[in-house]
């Protein structure tokens, strides 16, 4: 693929009220639905919350700041001034000349490797996981023995029961409300 046709991104800084949303799993759709962005558009939110045995923990590679895919229309940045869960969208540039500053996917990338990497070091034996990134891919199994960082993991389908390992920082634990 040519550089030229890699997603860019727009880099959104949050107010407090958005910082707080992102910890509590709520800025993604919040902001879908006040800029009008469709389930496919990609956002990404550097911080995630989960929920273990009843205790709460927030893990976050950028705090402050959220990401949105650049391909969106004009409207998106009318409506993006109007939200209460962004301050601004960084610019460079002055006057006419003012462009929105924009990062390369390869840096999203960079943010999301660290942070499943953050949280895969959350994992502990017995935790209910789910599968993030690799083939099996949205796979749910439980944790059986966690050494170095690789993770062994039941999964139980239908027509199959195994165990499985994973590098830690393709798990993401399930919470305990889903």
């Amino acid at each position: 693929m040519d550089a030229r046709d890699e997603i860019t991104w727009l880099v959104l800084e949050l107010t407090p009220q958005g910082e707080s949303a992102a910890e509590e799993g709520l800025l993604e759709g919040v902001l879908r639905d006040h800029c009008d962005l469709d389930l496919g558009h990609p956002v990404f939110i550097p911080c995630m919350a989960c929920t273990h045995k009843g205790v709460r923990s927030v893990l976050s590679v950028m705090e402050g700041y959220a990401f949105v895919a650049s391909s969106v229309d004009d409207s998106f940045f009318h409506r993006l001034r109007s939200t209460p869960y962004v301050r601004r969208l960084l610019t460079r540039g002055t006057g006419i000349r003012k462009v929105a500053e924009t990062i390369p996917d390869a840096n999203i990338r960079d943010l999301r490797h660290r942070l499943n990497e953050m949280i895969g070091a959350e994992i502990v034996e017995d935790m209910e996981v789910r599968v993030v990134d690799g083939p099996l891919v949205g796979i749910v199994g439980k944790v059986v023995e966690i050494y170095d960082n690789q993770a062994s993991v039941l999964v139980e389908m239908r027509s199959l029961y195994a165990i499985k390992d994973f590098p830690r920082f393709f798990l993401h634990p399930v919470n305990d409300d889903e």
